[in-house]
């Protein structure tokens, strides 16, 4: 039913806000259904575990330079690898640089993904480590393993 208020509106926009009503209704009550739902819990993060193995990397030779940053912050006491994985150290200039490079790699992940590489040719392509040469050889020609003395 029209009212003065609203008779200017054609019967296409009355139909648009019929199911814009309809839609709300049907979000509200998915967020009544979800208020009552149970979520599981939330598993501890073991964070000692993911700075140890933060740390490792780091101590790697071909370690990206934003990690050796990190290193040398950590080295010199400003904070502990426990601060950078838990959050604490977010506000770290070297810290925001590592989480970009990270952001970065997964955005080139994302495309890669939709451009049809499957997970192997992604993490191939970005750890030069993991791409084999022509010789077949599994590491980068820098990586002296002792197959190759």
């Amino acid at each position: 039913m029209t009212t003065p208020k609203d008779s200017w509106k054609s019967a296409e926009l009355r139909a648009a806000e019929a199911q814009v009503d309809a839609r709300f209704k049907e979000a509200q009550d998915l967020a009544n259904r979800l208020k009552d739902t149970p979520l599981p819990p939330v598993p501890p993060v073991d964070f000692k575990a993911i700075a140890q193995q933060v740390e490792r990397a780091a101590q790697e030779r071909d370690a990206p330079e934003q990690l050796k940053a990190l290193k040398r912050k950590v080295d010199a006491g400003e904070f502990t690898w426990e601060d950078v994985v838990s959050g604490k150290a977010a506000q770290d200039p070297d810290v925001q640089a590592m989480q970009q490079e990270n952001v970065n790699k997964m955005k080139q992940a994302f495309q890669m993904l939709q451009e049809g590489l499957t997970a192997e040719e992604i993490m191939a392509a970005q750890d030069p480590r993991r791409n084999r040469g022509d010789d077949g050889d599994e590491n980068a020609p820098d990586i002296f393993t002792e197959d190759k003395w």
